[in-house]
Order: C-alpha cells, then structure tokens, then sequence
C-alpha cells in the first residue's frame, strides 16, 4: 500500500515526472475534446423517434405519388376508350 505514495514524489519533483504528468494531462484534455464534439454534434441531430416518422412519411409520400401516376396513365386509357366509344356510337346513330 506504501508504494504509490512513494511513486508521487518522483512524478512531481522529477523532470521526467513532469513529462509524464504533462503526457498525461494532455491525453485528458484530447479525450475531454473530443467528447465535447461528439455531445455537441448529437444536440443537433434528431432523435431516433423523429427519424423514423420521418422515413415512414417519405416512404408514404413517395407510394402516394406512385398511385396517383398509376392512376393517372389508367384514366388515360380508359377516357381515350370512353371517347373512342361515345364516337363510333355517335356515328352509327
């Protein structure tokens, strides 16, 4: 048990103690950082809740413009059909 305290004043009156210390403090201060970054990038992401309604409303949005093309190019045929037959009963009338 009496060992570390033996070792702290070699780490403070030492100059090679102190680069150790400084190696140390410096290895903290980096990882502190970058910690830092990474909470401040999460503040201005969305949540998962968020972002999953929101795929869920693209993905609905984009199937309701698949229908409405669908149907679309159906009322064209069948109007062009409609017309075509309102003509030739209008010409054998």
């Amino acid at each position: 048990m009496a060992t570390p305290i033996v070792y702290l004043p070699l780490l403070t009156t030492n100059p090679l103690g102190w680069a150790v210390l400084g190696v140390a403090g410096y290895l903290a201060y980096k990882a502190g950082k970058k910690t830092g970054l990474k909470n401040e990038e999460q503040v201005g992401q969305e949540c998962f809740a968020d972002r999953a309604v929101k795929g869920a409303m693209k993905t609905a949005y984009k199937a309701k413009m698949k229908v409405g093309e669908s149907m679309s190019s159906t009322k064209e045929k069948y109007s062009e059909m409609w017309n075509e037959a309102q003509d030739e009963v209008a010409g054998k009338a």
